[in-house]
């Protein structure tokens, strides 16, 4: 299988899906921000015409954001640090010494 010890394979298949999902929401996010922005410029401009397709783009963002919430978010609900930076660590004596 993998040539890790078995605690860091533990540790990284359970940062996996908590580093894909911010990874993925974080696009998802901006397209559900531009297209809402791209619904409110073509009301605006008289282009009524486009909006349906902009909604949709907006409507299908929206799913996703909420099939990714339900599938990887629930994975980690017990998990208290699962929205938590990871801790920086401070440097020790000997990488004091060399700078």
């Amino acid at each position: 299988m993998s040539d890790l010890p078995a605690a860091i394979e533990e540790k990284v298949q359970h940062m996996l899906p908590r580093n894909l999902l911010h990874d993925l929401r974080t696009p998802l996010g901006h397209v559900l921000g531009y297209s809402e922005l791209l619904i409110d410029q073509l009301n605006d401009a008289g282009h009524e015409e486009f909006v349906p397709y902009a909604e949709k783009i907006r409507k299908a963002a929206r799913e996703l954001l909420v099939m990714m919430a339900e599938n990887f978010q629930s994975s980690h609900a017990g998990d208290a640090e699962s929205h938590a930076p990871p801790p920086i660590e401070a440097p020790s004596k000997d990488a004091r010494a060399i700078s």
